[in-house]
Formats: structure tokens, C-alpha cells, sequence
């Protein structure tokens, strides 16, 4: 009697948990949006749309922009020579200055400002290389306010990226520092190459 009194409290439990699901199962059907009602008017035709002048893209960029820009008031510029040769390994400095009433303490990694070049058409001409090998050097930059300090140097030989010798012209220079939790631009910098 004993096992048929724990077989029917089995299958009562069993009844219960089953009823309380279809219960939950038959509740979400009415959360079911209804579909609008028919409409006996005739069909309308959408109005012919006018598309708006088209305007060059800005290049895309190929630095990374995925931290939150710096939210303490702020420059950057880049600072160098605003010509090379190619084939000569020039150096610019990517400066901060704090514009703001509380310090900057940035604590980053030896390869954190990143830049590309552009061409005076706009295109991306040396991207941000990804095959980089970087110290793990860990840079300490603290800027109080009013002060300007360099945060790191980059270099470029006048070439593209892959390598190749660009030809004489105006180019642009565009610098990220991502790191520490944070984005900053520089200004970006007009360079020439020269013969």
C-alpha cells in the first residue's frame, strides 16, 4: 500500500508541475501582439523618394576607437618636421597639453599612440600597421593642469604599407593615443614628401 500511496503522490506532483507549465504556456500566447485590422481602402503607393546629394565618405580609418575619448578638457597635437624624403626614418612626438583644472595621469604601454597616413585625395596610404611587436614597457605620462608632455614618438619613412615608395606630394598624418582606458586625437599633420 506503502508504494502505491508514493506512486500516486509521484503523479500528482508530476500533474502539478505539468498543469503549472501549460499554465505559464497558455498565459504567453495572449502576450501575442494582434495584427492590425484590415483596411477596406485601397492600397497606397509610397511617395517616390529624393535622394540627397551624395557627398564624399571621409576615408575610414584604420586606427583603433574603441576607448571613450578623454574626458578632462584637452590638445594634441603631433610635433616634427612637416617634410621627408622617403626612405628617411623622420620622428614626430605626440604631444598632450591639459586645457583643464584636474591632472591627466595616464599610465599606457609602449606602443599606445598609433598612426596612419593619407594622401591629398583622402585615402588611407599607410594604415595603422597590426603586426606590431611591442615592449611591455609600462609609461607613466601625468600632465597637470596647464602643462604640456610628450606621450610617445612615431616614426615614418615615406613609404605606404607595404613597403613601397610613395611619390612627392602633400600628405597627412593621423594619430590615436588608445590606452590607460581612454582616446585622445591629435590634430591631424600636413607633411610633404619631397624628391
Amino acid at each position: 500500500m506503502a508504494n502505491s500511496e508514493g506512486m500516486t503522490l509521484r503523479l500528482l506532483l508530476t500533474a502539478a508541475v505539468l498543469t503549472s507549465s501549460l499554465a505559464q504556456a497558455q498565459t504567453s500566447v495572449f502576450n501575442i501582439p494582434a495584427l492590425p485590422p484590415r483596411s477596406s481602402a485601397a492600397p497606397t503607393t509610397p511617395a517616390p523618394v529624393t535622394p540627397a546629394p551624395s557627398t564624399p565618405a571621409p576615408a575610414a580609418s584604420t586606427l583603433p576607437m574603441t576607448n571613450p575619448v578623454l574626458r578632462t578638457e584637452h590638445s594634441a597635437n603631433l610635433n616634427g618636421p612637416g617634410s621627408l624624403r622617403v626612405g628617411q626614418a623622420t620622428t614626430w612626438t605626440f604631444t598632450l597639453s591639459n586645457l583643464g583644472e584636474q591632472p591627466i595621469n595616464l599610465q599606457h604601454g609602449a606602443c599606445d599612440v598609433r598612426f596612419e597616413v593619407l594622401d591629398a585625395a583622402g585615402k588611407v596610404v599607410r594604415a595603422n600597421p597590426t603586426n606590431t611587436v611591442c615592449t611591455m614597457q609600462l609609461v607613466m605620462t601625468d600632465v597637470a593642469p596647464g602643462e604640456t608632455m610628450d606621450v610617445q614618438d612615431i616614426r615614418w619613412d615615406g613609404r605606404d604599407s607595404a613597403g613601397r615608395a610613395l611619390p612627392a606630394g602633400e600628405y597627412t598624418i593621423r594619430a590615436v593615443f588608445s590606452g590607460a582606458g581612454v582616446r585622445i586625437m591629435a590634430e591631424e599633420f600636413p607633411v610633404t614628401i619631397e624628391n
